[in-house]
Order: structure tokens, then C-alpha cells, then sequence
């Protein structure tokens, strides 16, 4: 202790400027531990939010919505079982145009049944039970969009106004806005629709259950958590940033390290003198 003292009063420049290192490694772990946070929020915030404990999706789907297609069949598989609450659930990304040439918007757009568990504000229940239009996250009011305006969908001929706003947060980083199954179905397969949907939404349930019942009509049961890697981009992000992480701590330790590496080796003349003043090693260590 008395040489470390002593070094920390002649070597307070290299001390304040390892400890200035140390703070801006916490500081840009933190900042790299918030973005990640960040972009896996923005992936994902609104599947999150959705009311259920599991998606049905097509066997071999990899947890994508746009490589899934499943009929009603199989959603009576599942809302047969006890106990079990089974929703269609449409998504597919669109764009949608501005009929008075505004601005276009980049949506993932949800197609759900008016009264199904997965709409659970009356308001946006009753706007999804009446015209046929489109309800959107409340942050694209912020932006200027209004109750009324209008836009066509996807490239196809369906034009619908804006319902309402209410919180729903992103998917694939695209604001999501929900819409009726009916609609959801005419702008994604036009006429041809025959009842097809994206994915089951699912409450209730054992894991085996769901299983088997997932399994007569050639689909698969996923957990919310397990449906996150569709989202486009979330598993490539999740593991670039824990790379990133990981390289900053290990880079972060050789600094430190090297550091103390070399304030030891310059050191080794003062305690070779100590030692052979009769100095103990529990003395110079301490």
C-alpha cells in the first residue's frame, strides 16, 4: 500500500487518465446496451403487445408471417379444444399511398377479427366492426396523419380512410395499423381470399394440447418470445450488437490489463529493493 500510495501521487496523470478510459468504456457499454434494447424494441414492440401466449403459424414458416398461410380448418382445430381461445390474425407489410398526394406510409399492416381478444379498446373495436378503413399507431398522428385522409393499400385498388389512432406499436420497424380480417384478406389475395389468414393467435392451452392439434393440420405452435426471430432483421441485430458488446469487454480488459502490465514491469527495480530491504511479499502486496 505505501508504494501504491506513493505511485498514486507521482503518477496521477496516468491514473486520472485510466480512469477516464474506464468511464468512457461504461459509457459507450451503456450507450451500445440502450441502442440494442432500442432496435429490438423497434423490431418488435407491437407483437409484444398483442394479447396472447402463443402463434400458430405454418409448419416450416420459421416464425415469418409472409412464408405462412393457414385456412379456417385449422383454426377450428384449435377453438375446438378446451380451455383453448383461438384468433386468425393476418400481417403482411404494404405500403400505403396518399390519395391527396401526401405522403406514403410504410405499414405492417394486422388484419383481426373486430371481436377477437386481440383488439381490446372498445373504440378500436367498434371503429374495426364498422366501414372498412384502418386503424394506426398513435405517433403517425403526431406526424400529421388525420382521421378521414385516405390511402390506398399495397399497390392493389382498395382505398380506405383512417378509423382512429390507438397504441400499436412497430413490427419489422414499420408502424402497424390494424384493419378488419375481411379487409386485410381483399388486399392481400383480392377475391381469391378462401378464408386464408396469416397465423392463429392463441390464449390458454397446455403445450401438448396445442401440439397435437398443431400437428393434424400441419402447422406449428410457437411462444410469443419464439415469434420475435421473424420479425425482419431481429436475429441478425440481436447478434450483431451482442458481438459488439462482447469484442467492447474483451477489448476493454487488454486496456485495462495492458495498463497494469506495464505499470507492474516499470515497478519491478522498486520492488526487487524492497525485497531485499527484507521486505515480506504480504508487505509489498498489501
Amino acid at each position: 500500500m505505501f508504494l501504491a500510495v506513493r505511485d498514486l501521487r507521482r503518477g496521477a496523470r496516468r491514473f486520472v487518465l485510466l480512469g477516464v478510459v474506464i468511464a468512457l468504456v461504461a459509457v459507450l457499454s451503456t450507450v451500445l446496451s440502450g441502442l440494442a434494447t432500442g432496435l429490438v424494441t423497434d423490431g418488435i414492440s407491437g407483437l409484444r403487445a398483442l394479447p396472447l401466449d402463443r402463434l400458430a403459424l405454418q409448419e416450416g414458416a420459421q416464425a415469418t408471417f409472409s412464408r405462412s398461410t393457414l385456412r379456417p380448418d385449422a383454426l377450428a382445430a384449435f377453438a375446438d379444444l378446451d380451455g383453448v381461445e383461438a384468433t386468425p390474425l393476418g400481417a403482411s407489410f404494404v405500403n400505403a399511398a396518399a390519395v391527396d398526394g401526401g405522403p406514403s406510409l410504410d405499414l405492417a399492416l394486422f388484419g383481426v377479427a373486430p371481436d377477437s381478444f386481440l383488439v381490446t379498446r372498445a373504440d378500436a373495436r367498434a371503429a374495426l366492426a364498422g366501414e372498412p378503413g384502418i386503424v394506426l399507431g398513435s405517433e403517425l398522428h403526431d406526424e400529421g396523419v388525420e382521421v378521414g385522409d385516405r390511402y390506398t393499400l399495397g399497390g392493389s385498388e382498395v382505398e380506405l380512410p383512417v378509423l382512429g389512432f390507438t397504441f400499436a406499436g412497430t413490427y419489422g420497424h414499420a408502424p402497424i395499423a390494424f384493419t378488419s380480417l375481411e379487409t386485410w384478406q381483399r388486399i392481400q389475395y383480392g377475391e381469391s381470399a378462401d378464408g386464408r389468414f396469416s397465423a392463429i393467435a392463441l390464449r390458454g392451452g397446455s403445450t401438448d394440447q396445442l401440439d397435437r392439434a398443431a400437428a393434424s393440420v400441419g402447422a406449428e405452435v410457437l411462444t410469443k418470445s419464439e415469434a420475435y426471430a421473424g420479425s425482419p432483421g431481429f436475429s441478425a441485430e440481436t447478434t450483431t450488437m451482442t458481438l459488439i458488446r462482447g469484442f467492447l469487454l474483451v477489448i476493454s480488459a487488454l486496456v485495462i490489463g495492458a495498463f497494469f502490465t506495464v505499470l507492474t514491469v516499470q515497478r519491478t527495480r522498486q520492488i526487487g529493493l524492497l525485497k531485499a530491504m527484507g521486505a515480506s511479499n504480504g508487505y509489498v502486496l498489501r
